[in-house]
């Protein structure tokens, strides 16, 4: 996978960003590299997350992207603006799920470790915080390089092509969200993978 390196003071907390989330910094296990920040996806084939037996979550691998509509949140469990957002994926789910349940995969990758966070652990959190779908680990960041994101928490829409159709850093609702994919749901059959349908929110934040 192509891979450029991150900015040095990785280390440390980053500076908060404008809707309350976190640059990368402190990230357990996290890799040391990421992709140029205008990488819109899909440069070197999909990156496997192993998922976890969990409410909504079979153990097992999902790749990103999988030809569904994705919408990938990549988070840290002690991130308190990871733990805010929970609630408003669970209610964009709740929403979009019943119309758009064969054509659309939520997903849930923590820049943790299994060794950092078990499973048994981070199934815990799973349900403490309403998770329904399913969970996984990608302690090298390969979703990020992949599709240039720096923070978390980030709510990622991937198209079926594996394009990066839109990207909000931090705390984002769940009308946001619906929003945000219903387009590209919409289409999503028609070959119409043009990035600019989306907008990439982390950037005018």
């Amino acid at each position: 996978m192509r891979r450029r390196e991150i900015v040095a003071g990785i280390g440390s907390i980053g500076a908060l960003a404008g809707a309350g989330g976190l640059l990368l910094g402190d990230v357990p296990s996290f890799g040391g590299d990421t992709a140029d920040a205008d990488d819109g996806g899909d440069d070197d084939g999909p990156v496997t997350v192993e998922t976890i037996d969990a409410r909504g979550s079979d153990a097992g691998t999902l790749s990103v992207p999988n030809g569904d509509v994705m919408i990938v949140e990549l988070f840290v469990t002690g991130c308190g603006n990871c733990q805010a957002q929970m609630p408003n994926l669970a209610e964009a789910h709740a929403r979009l799920a019943p119309d758009h349940g064969d054509e659309l995969t939520f997903l849930g990758a923590t820049y943790q470790s299994a060794e950092s966070k078990p499973p048994a652990e981070l199934r815990d959190w799973w349900r403490g915080h309403g998770g329904n779908w399913p969970v996984g680990y990608d302690p090298t960041g390969d979703i990020a390089s992949q599709y240039g994101i720096v923070g978390y928490p980030v709510t990622v829409v991937i198209d079926g092509d594996g394009e990066k159709r839109w990207e909000k850093l931090g705390i984002t609702s769940p009308a946001e969200i619906v929003d945000a994919v219903e387009p590209v749901l919409e289409t999503s059959g028609d070959g119409d993978t043009n990035a600019s349908t989306g907008t990439n929110e982390s950037e005018s934040a």
